[in-house]
């Protein structure tokens, strides 16, 4: 008989890559964007090609530093292969991140051009999700939103991949792993250079 995965375990499953980037936290409980924040789309360095952005309740996040944007992809565990997608904002302050998206693919085959628009348990080995889950932070809110197994899968597209880039589109709902709010995260785009 097979039993749903518990929400709370894979939601701190997920949360792992986000606390990795996103190093500090602020005091201030505010809802609303910072004006830093705001300005964060605006600082696009210009002479770097490559970006991620996506809207979040509405409001477009475009990141383009090469220090903190990446896609890498393999096999570290045998059998399953990953992808890992990171963009965000660097707080210079303490080497981390203050905003950003994570997005972690995980499957059974190779990594290739197509739809991870799924987030299931793998059948092989009884551990862990494949699929594409998806993650925002933000430090201005001291929240981290994570795409969760028993709501609605987010969605992925991987439309190009070669030895050097990936391009994709990405949307879907994340939620708090504390107190469940959610934003939506939609119009998601990027162009990366891959780093292995």
């Amino acid at each position: 008989m097979k039993t749903k995965p518990n929400s709370t375990f894979w939601s701190l499953f997920l949360l792992v890559p986000l606390l990795v980037f996103s190093c500090a936290e602020r005091s201030d409980d505010s809802d609303e964007f910072t004006e830093n924040e705001s300005k964060v789309q605006l600082t696009v360095n210009e002479n770097y090609p490559y970006y991620i952005r996506a809207k979040v309740d509405g409001q477009m996040r475009e990141f383009n530093n090469p220090d903190m944007l990446y896609i890498m992809v393999g096999s570290y565990i045998p059998g399953i292969f990953e992808a890992s997608i990171v963009g965000g904002a660097v707080n210079e302050d303490d080497n981390g991140s203050s905003e950003g998206f994570t997005i972690a693919i995980k499957d059974e085959e190779e990594i290739r051009v197509g739809s991870y628009d799924f987030l299931e348990p793998f059948e092989s080995t009884g551990y862990g999700l494949r699929g594409a889950s998806l993650g925002y932070f933000t430090q201005s809110n001291s929240k981290t939103y994570v795409s969760d197994v028993d709501e609605e899968d987010p969605t992925f597209e991987l439309t190009e991949l070669t030895e050097k880039e990936a391009k994709g589109t990405f949307s879907g709902r994340v939620y708090d792993i504390i107190t469940k709010e959610s934003v939506m995260i939609t119009e998601g785009e990027f162009y990366l250079e891959r780093i292995n």
